[in-house]
């Protein structure tokens, strides 16, 4: 009698392992046809994400290109001595009507002891280089003739793009 209830086990224990199997096949055949419907948004979705991609690398590569231009730009206004631009680049108005011929911020060194760097709006007007603490103060000239001088680079300096401008007096 043992014999045969340790035989019946064996076909209950081949039941149940059977019937888990089958479970699991219904299981991942389920999820298969789940996500076999959801292959077509799967696709439009990878194609939007290409897309996305392209797109983001074309802005990318634009707002590069407007960030060198800016660059370009204030670097122009750097090098006050080669006035040979390109006119398709740059437009420069020497008649403008209030007489700025270009303007933007630099950083200027302070005179004082700590030799502090200051951000002032420069500009060039009537042919000379002056500059503003802030919007409604009054201009401070640096230089009264541009044309009577030079810039050189200050390659001795811990700061990028530095020059001075160097005058007949000073």
């Amino acid at each position: 009698q043992i014999n045969v209830l340790q035989a019946k086990k064996k076909f209950e224990i081949l039941d149940a392992m059977l019937s888990f199997m089958h479970a699991q096949y219904t299981f991942f055949q389920q999820g298969y046809s789940l996500l076999h419907e959801l292959d077509p948004y799967m696709k439009k979705l990878a194609t939007e994400l290409d897309q996305l991609v392209i797109d983001s690398a074309v802005e990318k590569r634009e707002m590069e290109h407007k960030h060198a231009l800016i660059q370009q730009r204030s670097l122009r206004l750097l090098c006050l001595q080669d006035f040979s631009y390109d006119d398709s680049k740059v437009e420069f108005n020497v008649d403008a009507p209030n007489g700025v011929v270009m303007e933007g911020y630099l950083f200027k060194r302070a005179s004082n002891a700590f030799k502090t760097w200051n951000r002032r709006w420069f500009s060039i007007q009537n042919s000379q280089l002056v500059y503003q603490k802030k919007l409604k103060d009054v201009l401070t000239v640096v230089v009264e003739d541009l044309r009577l001088c030079t810039v050189k680079p200050c390659e001795d300096i811990e700061r990028r793009f530095c020059f001075e401008v160097v005058s007949p007096t000073k």
